[in-house]
């Protein structure tokens, strides 16, 4: 089963694999007419004179017959030497030229499939549910798409080749043998069962080795990658000698199984040679025994050692085949692993309505799958077109997951979520995502410019709209103290970047991209009072029209809000203006209670003007 689904990966390059494997055998069918140039010449210089020596040559040597005929126009030894001369050179030339569309042809063949592959692979991996990437190690992602492709294309259209290869020259190489002399045949061919009985024992014992080593190598790719991508933590708590020796650990675990592999192939690789060796003497014996005795001459022995060749080192390569093969087999196995995983789109809707953001969550509950208890617990309430609506609460209260549900991450399990009169569960993922920006807390930037990175939701979009949406976002400062302004290249995961600027590209770029529902997922954490002031007067006096969702655990960033929601441990526990709940007994009170009075005194600051007001 594992071997079928490992083939099955190369569906749709059926045709060029069988391309790949004419030529492959065609050219091994013209190397085994080499040797048999040898022993002709030999044949010639050994000639009595006065013989007919091409003549005599015909039924002797299993060359074709029209170069057999082209030797024997001329009784002269050196117009024979040159013509036999002459020909050789000239199938070498043909043979060099058909091993170059060979070669080529493979390597087109595995660069295709692996291409094929990756993306096959990579748009899979895209498409896996919010839970899967929650859990998944970036590292091991990382090696599935990059190195087991590698080892599962190199066996596919290399090592697959490779058996076409080795059965070829086997056949033609003891067709051309058993001419000269059958004994030696069946000497070279009799050691082919030890062989192939080795070489599964050895497949036995490195496969599990491999699987080993794909892990091991997974782990030490994650540490390498969860590193890198927190250097600043790493650097920030002097941990670089903490995190230098977890990678010792993980890559001395690496290197320990590889060297094991390499002792049982050093093991296995070493009798293979020796065996090799000897087949060899073997064979150098059973000539010089028949030469005594008549049956062959010296020309029959030299091209008998030449075509030997032929017969041992391919089956000494079986064991290299098997030993990619158990490679490839595990490879496949992790690939399949995250191809046999559903597609979040397999459970999706079908229509496409126009979105203009009329949201209504009715008695929705939701938990997750590892639990019993419900985060969400029958929570309703209305958002209409053009609202902004704040959703406040304390941590864990099920705030964000009101926003993953509505972005279908999360599917809820009870209730039911209205857009525009539609079921959210009949509307099309992708269709309610591209409806949707959002602006998290910790915003993803690319390694492109600033300009870019605002731009990148909206690759058309004009530039005066990306500077309105910029200023919008109380980062048109910012950008002018860069050397650069808007071309300025921004660190890989924005980390040229404050946590403030990054936020404010974060929410320039949703501006740029102008949907119908905008979300604010905790977006102003990293501002100052001053700024988050700025930003809820910019988008307060915007032109955009959109329906505005804003999570927040300032107050002060909600009390502008057309509609405020407050959740209490997963229950909506008020709705209502700042106005209305701010008078009321409950969590808003509490908290307008203590950050009210901060905001009263930074108000007074900034009316006097003091520079502490920043």
């Amino acid at each position: 089963m594992r071997i079928i689904k490992l083939f099955r990966l190369a569906k749709g390059f059926t045709v060029l694999f069988m391309v790949s494997a004419f030529l492959t055998a065609f050219h091994q069918w013209t190397y085994s007419n080499v040797p048999l140039f040898t022993q002709y010449l030999i044949k010639t210089l050994l000639a009595q004179p006065g013989i007919a020596v091409g003549n005599a040559s015909v039924g002797e040597v299993n060359l074709p017959v029209f170069l057999l005929n082209y030797f024997s126009k001329t009784q002269d030894v050196m117009e024979i030497v040159m013509r036999i001369a002459i020909s050789l050179m000239v199938l070498q030339l043909f043979r060099f030229s058909l091993r170059f569309v060979e070669m080529w042809t493979k390597g087109y063949l595995q660069e295709r499939m692996g291409e094929k592959m990756r993306v096959r692979l990579y748009g899979h991996i895209q498409d896996l549910n919010y839970k899967f990437h929650n859990n998944a190690d970036t590292g091991d992602l990382i090696q599935r798409v990059t190195t087991d492709i590698e080892s599962t294309t190199g066996f596919l259209s290399g090592r697959m080749l490779d058996v076409v290869h080795l059965l070829a020259t086997l056949f033609f190489g003891a067709y051309q043998l058993i001419l000269i002399n059958s004994t030696m045949v069946w000497v070279t061919l009799a050691i082919v069962p030890f062989v192939a009985a080795s070489s599964v024992i050895y497949f036995m014992k490195i496969d599990k080795i491999f699987m080993n080593i794909e892990h091991m190598e997974s782990k030490m790719m994650t540490v390498i990658q969860e590193n890198l991508s927190g250097t600043r933590v790493v650097k920030a708590f002097a941990n670089e000698v903490y995190e230098t020796e977890k990678m010792d650990t993980k890559n001395r675990a690496y290197a320990n199984e590889l060297k094991r592999a390499n002792r049982i192939a050093a093991v296995y690789w070493g009798a293979m040679d020796f065996i090799g060796i000897n087949q060899y003497l073997v064979i150098i014996a059973i000539g010089v025994y028949y030469v005594q005795r008549g049956q062959m001459d010296a020309a029959g022995v030299v091209a008998s050692l030449s075509l030997v060749g032929m017969l041992i080192w391919p089956v000494r390569g079986l064991g290299r085949i098997i030993n990619d093969f158990g490679k490839a087999l595990v490879a496949s196995d992790r690939i399949n692993e995250i191809l046999n995983k559903p597609s979040e789109y397999d459970n999706d809707g079908t229509q496409t309505p126009e979105v203009t953001g009329n949201i209504e969550f009715k008695d929705v509950s939701f938990k997750f799958d590892d639990t019993n208890e419900h985060l969400l617990k029958k929570v309703s309430f209305k958002i209409e077109a053009g609202q902004t609506v704040a959703i406040i609460g304390r941590t864990g209260s099920g705030k964000s997951t009101i926003i993953n549900l509505l972005l279908r991450m999360y599917d809820y399990q009870n209730g039911d979520i209205i857009i525009d009169g539609i079921s959210l569960k009949e509307i099309k993922k992708k269709h309610i995502r591209s409806q949707i920006g959002v602006v998290l807390q910790d915003p993803f930037l690319y390694s492109k410019t600033v300009f870019e990175n605002i731009a990148i939701a909206h690759k058309n979009a004009e530039k005066d709209r990306v500077y309105r949406a910029a200023e919008t976002a109380a980062l048109e400062k910012d950008i002018k103290t860069f050397k650069q302004g808007y071309e300025t290249i921004v660190g890989e995961k924005g980390t040229t970047l404050s946590g403030g600027q990054k936020q404010r590209v974060a929410i320039a770029r949703v501006l740029v991209s102008d949907k119908p529902i905008l979300i604010f997922d905790d977006a102003l954490s990293a501002v100052d009072t001053k700024t988050d002031m700025m930003i809820r007067e910019a988008l307060l006096n915007k032109t955009y029209k959109n329906t505005t969702i804003i999570i927040t655990h300032r107050i002060t960033t909600a009390r502008e809000a057309d509609v405020i929601i407050v959740l209490e441990q997963g229950n909506i526990e008020a709705i209502g203006t700042h106005d209305e709940l701010s008078v009321k007994p409950g969590l808003y009170q509490k908290l307008w209670s203590i950050q009210g009075k901060l905001e009263k005194e930074f108000q007074e600051l900034v009316e006097r003007g003091e520079p502490d007001a920043s």
